[in-house]
């Protein structure tokens, strides 16, 4: 059965730009973008930052999805400027080839996306790095006029993640639930996925679940990265 809607977040940033690739992604892994995964992005210095968000940083991911296709999917975010949302400034941004606008601000270990569909204000937290294993918090905003959902918890930090070979260390677990109040249908949820962050480096690996019958839909990996 067909969700109603899809992860917000995974739209907003990681899931543009999409483009077949049936290369090797372990052979590929270190040829392009040199890591630097001893340098401090955020504007916070002697401080990590999980989530750096950088006019012309660049992500490249492999995808494989459920019926064994592999996908590469590249993005270059492009910062246009800042605005003021709420009382806090965000940047104003866009990925790839896509023309959405999403707004980001990151303070305190804290990360929260806006973006807007029509006359939806979508905000989403996707991660509070400074927080405890065990915290739990919502998003509650509609999503084409349908009431939905986003409830995040911190699940692990601290641990090492391995990624295409590569070894990263003092990484959080984030783990989504998504649900939407659809008519007639009443809740349904749509979204049962595992987001791993690196410091000074972000997203390094998503695995998304389908919530009826456990199967993994999607697993993206970080293939290789350049933050100026």
């Amino acid at each position: 059965m067909t969700h109603p809607i899809k992860p917000v977040f995974a739209m907003l940033f990681f899931g543009i730009a999409l483009a077949s690739c049936k290369k090797d992604p372990v052979s590929e892994n270190a040829t392009l973008y040199k890591p630097n995964t001893n340098k401090v992005f955020n504007s916070e210095s002697n401080t990590k930052s999980y989530f750096p968000f950088r006019d012309k940083s660049i992500y490249s991911y492999v995808d494989t999805t459920k019926d064994g296709s592999i996908i590469i999917n590249k993005s270059t975010i492009a910062i246009l400027g800042d605005t003021t949302i709420d009382g806090k400034i965000f940047s104003k941004a866009s990925t790839g080839a896509s023309k959405v606008i999403t707004y980001n601000n990151n303070s305190d270990g804290i990360t929260t996306f806006v973006s807007y569909k029509g006359d939806d204000k979508i905000t989403t937290t996707v991660l509070k790095a400074n927080e405890p294993v065990g915290t739990v918090w919502k998003d509650a905003f509609m999503n084409n006029g349908i009431p939905t959902t986003y409830e995040w918890k911190i699940v692990a930090k601290g641990i090492e993640k391995i990624v295409l070979g590569v070894n990263y260390t003092d990484v959080i677990q984030v783990h989504l639930t998504g649900t939407a109040d659809v008519p007639v249908r009443g809740k349904v949820t749509f979204a049962n996925s595992d987001y791993f962050y690196a410091p000074n480096i972000g997203l390094i690996e998503n695995i998304s679940n389908n919530p009826a019958t456990g199967v993994t839909d999607l697993h993206r990996v970080l293939q290789k990265h350049l933050i100026p």
